[in-house]
């Protein structure tokens, strides 16, 4: 029979086309239309699956916990916080700088203390210095005493001298003393013993006179400064 197909070969060419719609429905990027199932009749099929005990139900989907906003405390500046500049190291933000203050002349070391006794032998006023010839200084029975102890001639105690005063000058050493800027002085009006107060420049003039720069002195030092300076008589 040339017009009629046999039964095998009809079965052969269904099970062909089967074939290439497999093959054609499992392309990759398309869909068998066989496998194409609605939400809602998936939605039946899975729970009917999970009832049955054969899927697992898919897990909740996990929410992750918010994560607390971060708080930045700022801090007050400090009272005490250091600040720089370009010219200089680091300075206290609380506290001022310290301004310079005149505190008068740089004093000098000295061994002086108290009331002293000696020969001015200069005074520089811009430094407010002056330089003294220290000596041992004696009145009265003390005076008297002390030209016995050095041998003092009696013809030569004269003028008051071993009866009323007297100094021993043992030791030549020059110093140099800080003076103070309200010195207190006072000189002598020529030969006389008439008292002229004054101040450190009365003192540098008196001194360079005879008379002013042959006569000892009467020096008050506080502190390693000269706060009174008193020319002494001597007849």
């Amino acid at each position: 029979m040339k017009g009629a197909a046999s039964p095998r070969l009809t079965t052969v060419l269904a099970v062909v086309t089967a074939a290439v719609l497999v093959a054609c429905s499992t392309e990759p990027g398309s869909a068998s239309p066989a496998m194409t199932t609605s939400p809602a009749t998936m939605s039946a099929a899975t729970a009917s699956s999970v009832a049955a005990g054969s899927v697992t139900p898919p897990s909740a989907p996990t929410t992750a916990a918010p994560t607390p906003a971060r708080t930045t405390v700022t801090e007050p500046p400090s009272a005490t916080s250091s600040t720089s500049s370009a010219d200089g190291p680091a300075t206290s933000a609380g506290s001022s700088s310290a301004e310079s203050v005149p505190t008068g002349p740089a004093i000098l070391p000295t061994d002086l203390a108290g009331v002293v006794y000696g020969f001015i032998k200069g005074v520089d006023v811009g430094a407010a210095q002056l330089t003294l010839d220290k000596v041992d200084w004696f009145t009265g029975d003390a005076a008297a005493q002390a030209c016995d102890e050095d041998g003092v001639p009696k013809d030569g105690r004269v003028n008051q001298w071993c009866s009323m005063y007297y100094f021993r000058n043992v030791n030549p050493t020059l110093r140099v003393v800080t003076v103070s800027p309200q010195v207190a002085v006072i000189t002598l009006e020529g030969n006389s013993n008439v008292e002229v107060a004054g101040d450190l420049a009365a003192l540098a003039e008196r001194v360079t006179t005879p008379t002013g720069s042959s006569r000892p002195y009467r020096l008050t030092v506080t502190d390693g400064v000269v706060t009174d300076v008193a020319e002494l008589y001597q007849p």
